[in-house]
């Protein structure tokens, strides 16, 4: 969408115990679970509730406590727990000493809650997470034992029948009974058990864990994906508040999220077209030598230059189809929030001194988002793939742009990336402000000859001709193909000049996006060995390479920026892959 500009950017730090409360979500679940399955806890809960009660967005976790189809009734309960006198208390579940981390955790929690970011003190947050990790490792004991002992009993009453017959029961039946197959149910819970001890894996920084889990077959769903985020983002930000390196555990669990996005990016709407690639036509004599200066002397006249079929691709290795590809949904609202990431609308990787970790790991995921789909869409190596530029754009209505693509401005004239950068192979637009609420007009519009035979109507030369002077030459001969921006959304397209692209005039409000483009040239081996640190060689040292081109929050004059930013570039593959796809 633009193309020149290295980047410009500043904020503030989130709140560690947000970042905390995040990671523990599905510890705190947990907890709910347990004191309602228990009943009242000195107070803090109402007696006790049947699972049926409980929020239908957490049966996952809810199939790890209950095999039952509907509630006990009392007089069941009392039958099979042997008790006949009303007065006898109930027998414990739980120790005393986990009562007491209940109740410790809810004051906790309903401390944070009363009072807001910042009223949990760093003690009281690992104090908390030892509770709740004691609590939950009780909880799966409990619940460990009642599956063996349900799937231990009843195969010794099929063993006492004289004549066993082995039936499947019926839906009705498990209806009048209350009870579910335990043979049903055993590998939907384990499956869920699984699932569950991945989330907590995530939650808690585990990356040993959660690659052994994914190994072994399973995935990471989104709420497990935004809990390794948030993971990974308190664990940077308390390595900075104590002075210490990143975790090799930190690029380990990035490492996950990144390739989890993708598989989640795979099962959203996409809307492709398959186009012809094209590249300038050299041989047309005089009359084309004049066209191609005419271009390069009038942007006007980039829509008249001679074209023919092939991918131009300078100096790098491109699939040879081109295309485009429209995601309404590239980032989720949360994803691209500026609540939650204020520094993405005005971001460059230029300056980062004042940038939260958390945004600057976002805008870092969305790229590498980009990056994956590219090579996904176009069945490229993705070590090849490269980012050259990134950054947020601001465009205001009324305001004309100064010097490079990053600058305000209010439209973008017709141009092609690869024309502007013969490295640029591959385009991407990610919006962070939607069209008809945060601002009014400026379409992205793909801009392409007219089809043969394709004549206008008369409607459409009427409209033409009330047109000014300049919008009917910008529209003779020519299909214009407008996209809507919406946030979250994002196009991803070849970069030659098959597609020809602009943005038109913003008439009111601020539109804000992130273009990205992508290189398929390889780094020249030497630009490796005149770095201070070369190429990364263990987890540890992509860890160092995270902090220090990205997370070191330093102040640095012009020079020693830019220099750390072509570095970064030249590493991103190796940055953000394992070791073993470098």
């Amino acid at each position: 969408e633009e193309s020149n500009h290295p980047f410009s950017s500043k904020q503030d730090l989130t709140d560690p115990s947000d970042c905390f409360a995040r990671k523990n979500t599905m510890l705190v679940v947990s907890l709910a679970i347990c004191t309602v399955l228990v009943g009242q806890v000195n107070g803090f809960l109402p007696a006790q509730r049947s699972p049926a009660s409980l929020s239908s967005s957490r049966t996952d976790e809810m199939e790890l406590f209950a095999t039952r189809s509907k509630p006990l009734s009392v007089e069941e309960i009392k039958a099979q727990m042997g008790m006949e006198d009303d007065s006898a208390p109930p027998p414990k579940l739980f120790s005393d000493e986990l009562y007491d981390d209940m109740q410790q955790t809810l004051l906790i929690l309903e401390k944070r809650i009363s009072n807001g970011p910042g009223s949990v003190s760093s003690l009281e947050l690992d104090d908390l997470s030892d509770m709740t990790e004691r609590i939950v490792k009780q909880m799966r004991e409990f619940e460990e034992s009642r599956i063996g002992e349900s799937t231990i009993s009843e195969p010794i009453a099929a063993i006492e029948e004289p004549t066993p017959v082995i039936e499947e029961p019926s839906a009705s039946a498990n209806e009048e009974v209350g009870y579910a197959p335990v043979i049903d149910q055993m590998p939907k819970k384990l499956e869920v058990e699984d699932d569950y001890q991945l989330r907590i894996a995530a939650s808690n920084m585990d990356a040993t864990k959660v690659s052994e889990l994914l190994d072994s077959g399973f995935e990471m769903d989104e709420e497990t994906t935004d809990a390794a985020f948030w993971a990974v983002v308190d664990a940077v930000d308390r390595a900075e508040l104590a002075d210490q390196p990143l975790s090799a555990d930190v690029a380990r669990m990035l490492h996950h999220i990144f390739e989890a996005d993708q598989l989640h990016l795979q099962k959203r709407e996409k809307i492709s077209l398959n186009i012809t690639c094209k590249q300038p036509d050299d041989a047309q004599g005089m009359e084309g030598a004049a066209r191609r200066m005419n271009y390069i002397f009038d942007d006007s006249s980039h829509k008249d230059l001679p074209l023919k079929d092939g991918r131009c691709c300078e100096g790098g290795t491109c699939c040879d189809e081109c295309s485009r590809n429209i995601f309404p949904t590239f980032a989720t609202d949360a994803e691209s929030s500026f609540e939650t990431f204020p520094e993405l609308a005005t971001l460059t990787f230029n300056e980062l001194e004042t940038v939260s970790s958390s945004t600057i790991l976002q805008f870092v995921r969305l790229v590498e988002r980009v990056r994956r789909t590219i090579a996904h869409e176009y069945g490229l190596p993705l070590k090849t793939i490269l980012p050259l530029q990134a950054y947020s754009r601001k465009y205001v209505a009324g305001s004309t742009q100064q010097g490079g693509g990053g600058g305000e401005g209010d439209f973008v004239t017709l141009h092609t990336d690869e024309a502007t950068h013969s490295g640029y192979h591959y385009s991407c637009v990610i919006y962070l402000s939607t069209q008809g609420s945060d601002f009014e007009g400026g379409d992205f519009v793909f801009n392409d000859p007219a089809d043969e035979g394709d004549e206008p109507t008369e409607e459409e030369i009427v409209a033409l001709q009330s047109m000014p002077l300049e919008e009917q030459m910008r529209r003779s001969g020519r299909k214009l193909t407008p996209f809507h921006p919406s946030r979250g959304a994002a196009v991803i397209f070849s970069s030659g000049w098959e597609n020809m692209h602009e943005v038109e005039t913003i008439t009111s409000g601020v539109r804000y996006a992130v273009p990205c483009f992508f290189t398929t040239c390889p780094v020249p081996e030497a630009a490796y060995e005149q770095m201070p640190q070369g190429k990364p060689q263990t987890d540890e040292e992509i860890a160092d390479d995270w902090l220090h081109l990205l997370l070191a929050h330093r102040k640095e004059p012009p020079m020693e920026s830019v220099g750390r930013v072509k570095e970064l570039l030249m590493k991103w593959n190796m940055l953000c892959s394992p070791l073993d796809q470098h």
